[in-house]
């Protein structure tokens, strides 16, 4: 193996020659946002780097230079944003992202650099918190040679990733044409953020405490006693001893669980429970959101920017953390709190039943395909299919079961969880089912076609080549992965759709599953509601032209808050 170079640069000439470039930044901040830069490393070549620190840094030149050619990060989004907060900005540049590669090649895998070096590079590769372990250059090395083995360790997976993803036509095109620019889009999500009204929290807080303690109160008028509601040791001894409720579920030391799960399951057992349930929501929701919202706060923008992850997901699906938007419950009051700013609406747009119009492409049922070209009310018509009754006569109580059953069957429910969720009995749960399976029989074909491809081969492939692989041979959820796949590159494609025809003054803030928010003038809100909704609804086709089966829908919401847009 050959030694490595690793030096610090004197000059920007040592690097001029590169057509392709690994960059990484060292900073004293893990938030992208605050981070002040500590230096910049670049390799050309496998095994030889060089080290910028940052008071040698002249910009507008090395701006310039970086420009002109293509560049390979490991987490572009963190790079590209500190990079530009120090008037570095790459706008332009070619990019190459070896962690969004590490995920789309192999998405159960760790992502991290480091992992990757030691794994596919044979490296020893030494984490931050050794860098004393470091000794390359001799005195107060640490930074220099750690920063100088991260650019080492991304040209050489560059090499290998780029490799194995032009050597696929559809993932090559889902990668340059989906991944890296949702990149450049949530980074600019990020960079604009969304203002916070605490006032409302501080409201809310007070309505949640109030709404703890009556329930509270009523937990242990039916309990019989007082007790810990939060201690799982003496909610079980309530649930399962005095009250003698039945468990299926146990956690690892073998006590019987009283997690989401077992107490869904029982939801419709006992009253105690849904006290329980809430409670434990408002909880949540009070440490997670209410009391932590107003620390996010940027003191230089005013608003919160989060942090959205590409790669937090097996599915494709996006996730978010600081705060985590997609836990946010969607009838909670705290979405109040997230407001347009002065003069501005926001917008809500939300895809209609997307993972089940992507379960009608897949099956290609007629009866479901039908539902979704006339515009009628899916759940409603499964109903009135499964029963032959007119959809006029389908009530409020039955749509629930139905709505039930079409998503829950996507995700593999069984009879009992179906009982579960809706208050039927474990036999017409189980009639329920054969009777959907015996209307719409294309869906239950193409679960079982799914399910067994993906037994022989490993993975499943969804229709904009992103692959959901199986190495532990549990192809239970692979239809789920797909259908969950799907609409996440659903919403990919049309985000990148509205970010190249979107002016300026109109921005996305956030992205939480199968929804958006957007923030515009209010003078100009309703033409675009009607142009964001046009473009959103605009026909799809797959990695190979293919046109997707059922029309897309979105509904749109415009408010001065995001509750009040939704």
């Amino acid at each position: 193996m050959a030694e490595k170079d690793y030096r610090v640069l004197s000059d920007l000439s040592q690097i001029a020659p590169y057509s392709t470039l690994a960059v990484d930044t060292e900073g004293d901040s893990l938030n992208k946002m605050r981070a002040r830069l500590s230096g910049i490393s670049f390799c050309g070549e496998p095994r030889r780097a060089f080290w910028l620190p940052a008071e040698a840094i002249d910009a507008p030149k090395l701006q310039q230079m970086l420009r002109q050619k293509r560049l390979a990060f490991h987490h572009a989004k963190f790079d590209l944003t500190i990079l530009e907060r120090h008037d570095i900005d790459l706008k332009g540049a070619e990019i190459f992202d070896t962690l969004l590669a590490a995920h789309l090649l192999d998405e159960n895998r760790s992502k991290s650099l480091k992992r990757l070096a030691r794994n596919l590079l044979d490296e020893e590769a030494v984490d931050f918190n050794d860098l004393n372990q470091l000794t390359l250059f001799g005195k107060n090395p640490d930074l220099a040679e750690y920063a100088c083995a991260d650019a080492d360790y991304t040209f050489r997976l560059y090499e290998l990733f780029k490799a194995e993803i032009d050597e696929l036509p559809t993932l090559a095109h889902l990668y340059y044409e989906y991944e890296l620019p949702t990149m450049r889009i949530l980074r600019k999500m990020e960079q604009t953020g969304i203002c916070l009204d605490i006032d409302h929290l501080k409201r809310v807080g007070d309505e949640y405490r109030l709404r703890i303690r009556e329930l509270e109160e009523g937990i242990w008028a039916h309990a019989g006693r007082r007790f810990h509601v939060n201690s799982t040791v003496e909610l079980g001894r309530v649930l399962f001893g005095d009250l003698a409720l039945p468990s299926d579920r146990q956690t690892r030391s073998g006590r019987q669980s009283v997690n989401q799960w077992a107490l869904e399951s029982l939801r419709h057992r006992h009253p105690i429970v849904p006290l329980i349930l809430e409670h434990r929501e408002l909880m949540t929701l009070l440490a997670n959101y209410v009391d932590k919202l107003p620390q996010l706060v940027s003191p230089e923008t005013g608003r919160i920017h989060c942090n959205f992850n590409q790669t937090g997901t097996i599915t494709g699906r996006l996730s978010s953390n600081d705060p985590n938007l997609q836990a946010i419950p969607r009838g909670a009051t705290i979405r109040s709190a997230f407001v347009a700013e002065e003069d501005h609406v926001l917008i809500d747009v939300d895809f209609s039943q997307v993972e089940l119009r992507c379960a009608a492409h897949y099956a290609q049922d007629p009866k479901m395909m039908e539902a979704f070209e006339q515009d009628v009310d899916l759940h409603k018509k499964t109903i009135a299919d499964i029963f032959d009754k007119p959809i006029e006569e389908v009530t409020a109580e039955e749509r629930e079961q139905a709505k039930a059953l079409n998503f829950g069957l996507i995700y593999g429910m069984g009879a009992k969880a179906l009982s579960s969720a809706t208050g039927l009995s474990l036999t017409e749960a189980k009639a329920f089912i054969e009777a959907y399976f015996t209307t719409y029989k294309n869906v239950r074909q193409i679960r079982e076609d799914v399910v067994a491809y993906t037994r022989r081969h490993g993975h499943i492939v969804n229709m904009f080549g992103r692959r959901r692989r199986f190495p532990e041979g549990n192809v239970r959820t692979a239809f789920n992965s797909m259908i969950q796949g799907t609409a996440a590159d659903i919403c990919r494609n049309k985000m990148i759709a509205l970010d190249n025809m979107l002016p300026l003054e109109a921005r996305m803030l956030v992205q939480v599953h199968d929804e958006l928010l957007l923030e515009a003038p209010r003078d100009k809100a309703g033409e675009y509601v009607d142009f964001i909704t046009s473009i959103m609804e605009s026909p799809l086709e797959d990695a190979k032209g293919r046109p997707f089966r059922v029309p897309i829908r979105v509904e749109a919401g415009v408010g001065r808050s995001w509750g009040e847009a939704k």
